[in-house]
């Protein structure tokens, strides 16, 4: 018996190469297309009937050959100096689980964890996290707090915005008053550039001064919606208007929440996963995908690179930000 040699970048006993999985791959993560409907397209479109498992199995395939790299990215997500984060709700066969995103404008690293907690910090970044954190006031980021925290300001213009919304007029005056202060800071924070670095210290360290100052005379209030507001800013002063005299840290945390968009809606269409290698699969592509298009990158080929790799035993390819 003569057996001739499999062409070169054919995967033996694969009814489906790299690029038609990757299509596929692709498909399914950014399109949110069903295996039902992914199994319609290779039928009407392009002439080859698959079962759904087969475009199962091809997914599975894609899962693994995804693995290097994000694990490769999950190393490197600690080393960042600063980390926007963000979490939201999954399901998986019903049973709750949570969509954690941690981002730069260069990467997005998406895991699934049965937590909301500060455990699943400490899982990616470690016990301790010498970086800046970006994030909402959600008391897992409390706990885990880092030395170098920045809650996000949208997220607390919001609850002043809910003081001058109230019947009393302690709380409605307090919010009132703060928001004088945050339109002043945030006017002279977007004329950063045109200012003065020592100007702009001494005005936004005025401003920080007057918020403080405004919150320590409502801390001791009673009976009063504002006394927790006043507290957090009591408390977190630091942490909130760290942005001011760190350039590097966002001010707000809407990279992460514009990031794990793409995971909700996918939530919402799907309904979820149904299985470890769903959850795993639904990460690796997010993972991919988001940071594929911060790096202006294609994400199809990269899928395609990656699925090669896979098989062929060939250097996987990388999703770390490429540094000039």
């Amino acid at each position: 018996m003569v057996w001739a040699q499999t062409p070169g970048g054919v995967a033996e006993g694969h009814l489906f190469g790299p690029r038609l999985e990757a299509l596929i791959a692709h498909m399914k993560g950014s399109l949110h297309a069903s295996y039902t409907s992914l199994a319609g397209f290779c039928r009407d479109v392009l002439g080859i009937n698959v079962a759904r498992s087969h475009v199962c199995n091809t997914i599975a395939r894609v899962n693994d050959a995804l693995a290097q790299p994000y694990e490769e990215l999950a190393r490197h997500v600690p080393t960042e100096p600063v980390l926007n984060i963000d979490e939201s709700g999954w399901k998986d066969k019903g049973l709750k689980y949570w969509i954690w995103v941690f981002c730069t404008s260069a990467i997005s690293f998406f895991c699934i964890a049965k937590s909301r907690g500060s455990k699943v910090l400490q899982e990616v970044l470690g016990k301790t996290y010498g970086g800046t954190i970006v994030s909402d006031f959600f008391s897992a980021y409390v706990k885990y707090a880092s030395a170098l925290q920045q809650f996000c300001l949208a997220h607390l213009i919001r609850d002043v915005k809910f003081l001058t919304t109230l019947p009393d007029e302690t709380d409605t005056q307090f919010g009132e008053r703060l928001l004088i202060e945050f339109k002043r800071l945030f006017h002279f924070w977007h004329l950063r550039q045109k200012i003065p670095k020592q100007r702009l210290d001494r005005l936004m360290f005025r401003i920080k001064d007057r918020v403080v100052q405004l919150a320590q005379a409502h801390a001791g209030a009673e009976r009063s919606k504002s006394r927790t507001l006043a507290k957090r800013l009591v408390k977190h002063g630091d942490a909130i208007f760290r942005f001011l005299f760190d350039r590097a840290v966002s001010p707000t945390n809407n990279a992460a929440e514009r990031s794990i968009r793409a995971a909700v809606i996918d939530r919402r269409i799907t309904q979820g996963s149904r299985s470890l290698m769903g959850r795993q699969w639904n990460a690796r592509i997010w993972t991919v995908l988001d940071t594929c298009r911060k790096q202006s990158r294609s994400a199809w080929q990269f899928l395609q690179e990656a699925l090669s790799a896979h098989y062929f035993q060939s250097p996987a390819p990388s999703l770390l930000p490429q540094r000039p």
